[in-house]
């Protein structure tokens, strides 16, 4: 006896029908088998990605401008998801500048509370950006101070 095409399915008047295979058990791990959460956690969910989308998409801006903003988040929770990708990487692909990924991470992680593996913490990147401009930098301070105690006091200072 032939076995029937496992492409062919049959409707609801028994007439042959042409399917095409489709690999739902990479769906539901894709998805993490959501469907089998509490429909409370589906909620949080669907909330979750509501505010996300919203974030990335406000403003009626470029598509582009949206698709920094995601990758920039998906770079800093999952880089796995884009091959372990430098920013520098990801933003020479989206043909936009890796401070301009930076930025968006920033803000994100300050709008959302949730830090990056590879992210500064707010108080660093202030502390960078003092010691850019000139500002109090903690490491110049204590080396200031050490030379001005080995410093003889007798002789007038170089010019």
């Amino acid at each position: 006896m032939k076995q029937p095409d496992p492409h062919v399915a049959f409707d609801e008047n028994h007439d042959a029908i042409q399917v095409t295979p489709f690999p739902y058990e990479d769906i539901d791990e894709a998805l993490g088998f959501i469907h089998q959460s509490p429909p409370t956690a589906r909620e949080q969910a669907a909330e979750l990605f509501r505010q996300l989308a919203t974030w990335c998409f406000l403003g009626n801006k470029p598509l582009r401008v949206a698709t920094a903003k995601f990758a920039a988040i998906a770079g800093g929770l999952r880089p796995d998801l884009l091959g372990d990708r430098t920013l520098e990487e990801i933003a020479i692909e989206l043909g936009c500048t890796k401070q301009n990924l930076s930025h968006q991470s920033a803000k994100f992680t300050d709008a959302f509370g949730i830090r990056f593996a590879r992210c500064r913490s707010k108080e660093a990147r202030a502390h960078m950006a003092r010691a850019r401009i000139g500002g109090p930098n903690r490491n110049i301070q204590h080396q200031q101070k050490e030379n001005h105690a080995l410093r003889d006091t007798n002789q007038p200072a170089r010019d």
